[in-house]
């Protein structure tokens, strides 16, 4: 009686010896070889059609990183021109108060602070007011910190105002 064996493309088949008919193990060879050749052909399409999954993830975790910091830097630029701007606003107003007729440097100066508590006592970081009142102008200069939202970024904030002091003149044409 022969003996059953299973090829390797999952028939099952039996060997027999030369005087029984079947099939030879030459013919057995190439139907292995065969086989084999379908399998990988199989598999070399399964492969080559997804020869990079996974690749979007890897390049998320590299690039996810800097497209948030790219943003945060825009953020930051945001809130230092938005305390430059009420740098400059408390700056102008303390130039007007000071440069008032019989104003005085002090005056001016409790204007600027004021001014910077209404608007911008959390976007402007220790801001130092200075004010300089001579006989022919004023000068306001505002210097601060912008709040920070990337962490270790400190931008500066800078503001003058140079105003002529108003005077009285007596005696001008109507």
């Amino acid at each position: 009686m022969p003996a059953a064996v299973c090829l390797p493309d999952g028939r099952a088949g039996h060997l027999t010896s030369p005087a029984v008919p079947g099939p030879a193990p030459h013919q057995l060879r190439r139907a292995f070889r065969r086989s084999l050749r379908r399998r990988l052909a199989v598999r070399w399409r399964r492969v080559s059609v997804r020869r990079d999954a996974g690749a979007g993830t890897a390049e998320l975790v590299v690039a996810m990183p800097l497209l948030l910091l790219i943003i945060m830097v825009v953020v930051q630029a945001g809130v230092w021109m938005h305390a430059t701007h009420v740098a400059q606003a408390a700056a102008s107003r303390a130039a007007n108060v000071a440069a008032a007729y019989q104003s005085s440097a002090d005056a001016g100066q409790r204007a600027g602070k004021d001014t910077l508590a209404a608007l911008g006592h959390t976007i402007l970081q220790n801001p130092q007011v200075t004010v300089t009142r001579t006989a022919t102008e004023v000068r306001v200069e505002i210097i601060g910190t912008a709040n920070a939202v990337v962490p270790g970024v400190h931008w500066s904030v800078k503001a003058v105002v140079v105003r002529p002091v108003e005077v009285f003149v007596p005696g001008g044409t109507p």
